[in-house]
């Protein structure tokens, strides 16, 4: 197909290239004005305005210039250019504060630093850089530099951007860099320092400037994604573009069709839809198109902003990582496919999280394959757009799948196509998304099976649907805020509460009692009291709208302390590295109701707060002006209700760690049930319930028999009621538990009566956990179907709980039951997934030297190891970690020579030195869980004694 662009002469220009003072006065300026100024004395909108600007320059520029404003246009649009400087705020801070001679740690660099806070209406980081210069030197005299000088001195700034790094030293050493310092005007330092720090020059006008320029100019760049292309087509306005000009062209990457997220019900959605659509699974990766040319000897992968990664991942079929295994049938001569990029662990055979693609693939470069790293790329296509010269794009979404699977043979895990299945109905779009969580994948997305593509769209042809929009799958946190970064958008650092467990205990025997003072004011002391301290958790600034930032603000004006003044009083706050600028007390702050999908453990994160985690997307749903500040989400909450579905966790306790992964279950001996015991509730934790208990109990683990009336007397310890004729209905049925383990006569009139019963563990772990817990099917000993979907729901396909926690035995029978699954390969990808448990150790081949007769070690140890994605070898040439265990100090020392000497005898067996693993105490593998990172190994050391 022949575009009408090809027989298109380049643009020229008539006119020698104009000042860069001309354009940043005529254009950059006169947009800032408007920004500023608005509409003030004109009568004209503000939107009239930006175009009035724009069009002025664009007459100006086809009169005194020429055609060619491609020049101009990088210059307006930096964002868009694809030279690449690597100069961020602090780098550029940095620079101008030695180009200007100050003193490291000065006061001036340290406003500069905290420019956020300092910035207000049409001033950014360049405006206060350019404030700084101006104290300390005059307006230059010089020859002004041209548009066309400005751009090679940005052509040879990006090309040694990586000659040794882009720090400040190398930048404040760079000719053309200080040409430019030394010869420009202020007003054109600014523009200046905004383009090399890629801001929006002309803010949002992107679309206005180049519909002046020519009509079809934005929708030919959403096809393109090349400035320089759209600059030398589209010149003339009389010459408009046909729709064959609009479609995708092999080469050039193009702006992606993009899901749309609605809130709307699943009814709504069905009908959108047209209650015919596919689902597919919402990966967690980077969008990726590839575009293979002739015959696979030009190859070329694309971001959905066009940002070229062809060197990540192989310009042609004979190299790179993921190029060398596109296999297409042998007539394909060109085609692009629309997918998504991501990071594939091959030694577990699951999908890594977001964060790793450019990591892992970087890494696979550099050993020349993906078959020498543990980590590598896995691109997983959804869509054929483009095939021998002909746009699929106006096809139906399931034609274009058919082509697909027709031209392209998927390789496992390296290139393969996303899974679909076709659903018509409310209820598979739920039976979708559950999968989907419990994949813990980002969600799906529903597109319809007749769709065509649009190019550079976001409409209801596909719609986005991810557990954070959805009340039912989601859990919403309330949270304190305890300090802000003001800036033009205010971010609020919030906190979370660890409470001093004594107190809890104190309170709740006082109020089981009766004895608790329940003044206002005492409750409110006690409170403040039991609080120990407030931890840094995230900050947020995403969801507040402009009238919730003015309410927030009226709340708090004249609460606020500044950091660098008044240091929060550690007594009150714990932070981590980032510490807020200004910080509010607790007891004036505002709590504000927040949501995420999932937590976020990523390294650099975990240094930031003081939980060593964060959240993923969070955002503000509303501020909780009926709740105080002491009735926030504590510490203990997260770990009880998060932890089972994320990274585990652990929690120091006195001088050892405990487990606190989401199932921590110790079963109580018969002392707890003493029946002499005084009747009277040591707490409330069935306040308000009826038990009917119908049998005694056995405990599985010890083996002790707990008696009908040793569970009765826990019940009425506990707060409980007892009632011994159910069929009498005194009392609400909803709030009556019927407890049995043995299939009795009066059981089984009960159960054909259609009456719900529960196992007596229920009970005795209620008590151990001090709290009501959620009915999983382990309690189940005889419940309607209804009860058992919702008990389901709620542990894996381990039967792992999601919300409660774990002991160490019922964890041994946890990691028992995986040897009973079918190999990888032959089990359903939900399960492939759910393989129990994360990634923290995912890097490590562990050795324990073997034991001698007498000597053990806690088997529980391996356990921890291969829970958290380690293995164990026997063979230490194979390990890359050896653990010592034992204490006896004769037999660790003896153990420790031993190790030493195969490390010895694997040197002298080599031509070089081998790689000798890291020698640790056991500590290491506990205090890296509770951490949720692997520590430093030198800090866990094997002491001889």
């Amino acid at each position: 197909m022949v575009s009408t662009l090809d027989s298109v002469p380049e643009p020229q220009n008539f006119a020698p290239s104009p000042d860069f003072k001309w354009l940043c006065e005529e254009l950059f300026s006169k947009i800032d004005e408007v920004q500023v100024k608005g509409t003030i004395g004109t009568g004209k909108s503000r939107s009239f305005k930006y175009y009035e600007v724009l069009s002025n320059f664009v007459e100006m520029w086809r009169k005194t210039v020429g055609n060619n404003i491609y020049p101009a246009l990088i210059l307006a649009l930096p964002y868009r250019d694809r030279r690449i400087y690597n100069i961020k705020d602090y780098v550029l801070i940095r620079t101008i504060c030695s180009y200007l001679k100050l003193p490291k740690n000065s006061a001036t660099e340290g406003r500069l630093k905290d420019w956020k806070q300092r910035v207000g209406k049409g001033k950014n980081l360049s405006s206060l850089l350019v404030e700084e210069i101006a104290k300390r030197r005059s307006e230059p005299n010089g020859k002004a530099i041209t548009i066309d000088g400005i751009n090679s001195t940005l052509d040879e700034l990006s090309k040694d951007r990586s000659t040794s790094g882009r720090g400040f030293k190398n930048l404040v050493k760079s000719s053309p860099f200080l040409h430019c310092l030394e010869s420009m005007s202020f007003v054109e330092l600014k523009y200046f320092f905004d383009i090399l720090l890629k801001s929006r020059v002309i803010g949002g006008q992107e679309h206005k400037f180049l519909s002046c320029w020519h009509p079809d100019a934005q929708d030919y760049l959403s096809v393109v994604s090349d400035l320089k292309v759209v600059a030398s087509k589209l010149y003339d306005p009389r010459v408009r573009l046909k729709n064959d000009d609009l479609t995708i062209k092999v080469g050039f990457a193009f702006a992606p069709q993009l899901a749309k997220k609605v809130n709307l019900p699943y009814e709504k959605i069905c009908r959108a839809l047209h209650n015919d659509f596919l689902v597919e699974e919402k990966m967690d990766g980077e969008r990726i198109q590839v575009h293979y040319m002739n015959y696979g000897k030009s190859v070329r992968f694309y971001s959905r902003r066009g940002i070229d990664y062809t060197y990540l991942y192989g310009a042609s079929l004979s190299s790179g990582t993921i190029s060398h295994h596109l296999d297409f049938t042998d007539n394909v001569r060109e085609c692009v496919l629309d997918g998504e990029m991501v990071t594939f662990d091959a030694r577990r055979k699951v999908i890594l999280p977001f964060g790793l693609v450019k990591g892992s693939a970087k890494d696979a470069l550099s050993f020349n394959s993906i078959n020498n790293v543990d980590f590598h790329p896995l691109y997983v296509v959804f869509d054929l757009l483009y095939l021998n010269g002909t746009s699929l794009t106006p096809l139906p979404l399931h034609q274009r799948k058919e082509y697909l699977e027709s031209i392209l043979t998927p390789v496992k895990n390296v290139v393969e196509m996303v899974r679909t299945s076709r659903c018509y109905n409310v209820e598979s779009i739920k039976k979708s998304l559950e999968v989907a969580i419990s994949l813990g994948s980002e969600g799906v997305v529903l597109k319809y099976y007749n769709s065509s593509y649009n190019v550079a769209s976001r409409n209801n042809n596909w719609i986005k649907v991810k557990p954070e929009y959805l009340e039912e799958f989601g859990e919403n946190l309330d949270l304190v805020i305890i300090g802000r970064d003001p800036g033009k958008k205010d971010s609020f650092m919030l906190g979370l509460l660890l409470l001093n467990e004594k107190e809890m205990d104190k309170r709740d025997q006082e109020v089981s009692s009766g004895i608790a003072n329940n003044s206002k004011n005492e409750n409110i002391l006690y409170s403040q009291k039991k609080v120990k301290k407030i931890l840094s958790f995230c900050s947020v600034a995403n969801g507040i709208s402009q009238e919730e930032f003015k309410e927030i603000d009226r709340k708090t004006r004249g609460c606020w302390k500044k950091t660098s003044e008044v240091a929060p009083p550690a007594s009150i706050f714990e932070f981590g590295s980032k510490i807020p600028a200004e910080w509010i007390e607790p007891n004036e702050s505002i709590v504000l109701e927040i949501k995420s999908r999932s937590l976020d453990n990523t390294e650099t994160n975990m240094q930031k707060y003081a939980t060593s985690c964060t959240l993923y997307g969070g955002y503000c749903k509303r501020i909780r002006f009926d709740k105080d500040w002491t009735d926030c989400f504590t510490l203990n909450e997260l770990y009880d209700s998060r932890s089972a579905r994320f990274n585990p966790s652990y929690q120091a306790e006195k001088s050892h760690l405990k487990l606190v992964r989401k199932k921590r279950r110790e079963v109580l001996t018969s002392n707890t049930f003493d029946q002499k015991t005084e009747q009277i509730p040591t707490s409330i934790i069935f306040a308000g319930l009826y038990f009917y208990v119908l049998s005694d109990y056995v405990t599985n683990a010890s083996e002790v028999r707990i008696t009908r009336g040793e569970l009765e007397n826990a019940i009425v310890r506990h707060g409980g009621r007892l009632i011994y004729n159910i069929i009498l209905k005194r009392h609400y049925i909803g709030d009556v538990r019927l407890i049995s383990c043995k299939n009795t006569t009066e059981c089984r009139a009960l159960i054909n009566r259609g009456y719900d019963i529960l196992h007596p563990s229920w009970v005795i772990d209620c008590v151990a956990y001090k709290k009501l817990i959620p009915i999983e099917p382990c309690y189940c000993f005889n419940v309607s179907q209804k009860m058992r979907a919702v008990a389901e729901k709620r542990v894996d396909c381990l039967g792992d709980s999601f919300e409660n926690d774990i002991s160490e035995t019922k964890l041994s029978l946890l990691y028992k039951s995986q040897h009973n699954l079918p190999p990888p390969e032959e089990v359903e990808r939900d399960a492939e997934v759910q393989v129990f448990p994360l990634f923290l150790f995912s890097n490590r081949i562990v050795y324990i030297p073997p034991r001698k007769i007498g000597m053990k070690y806690e088997k529980t140890l391996e356990m921890k190891i291969r829970l958290f994605g380690g293995k164990i070898t026997d063979r230490q040439s194979l390990c890359n970690l050896v653990i010592i265990p034992y204490g006896d100090p004769t037999w660790r020392k003896d153990c420790i020579k031993e190790v030493n000497e195969q490390i010895k005898e694997q040197v002298k067996a080599l031509d070089t030195i081998p790689k000798i693993p890291r020698i640790v105490a056991p500590e290491w593998v506990d205090h890296s869980i509770y951490g949720n990172c692997q520590v430093p190994e030198e800090d866990f050391p094997v002491v001889t004694y």
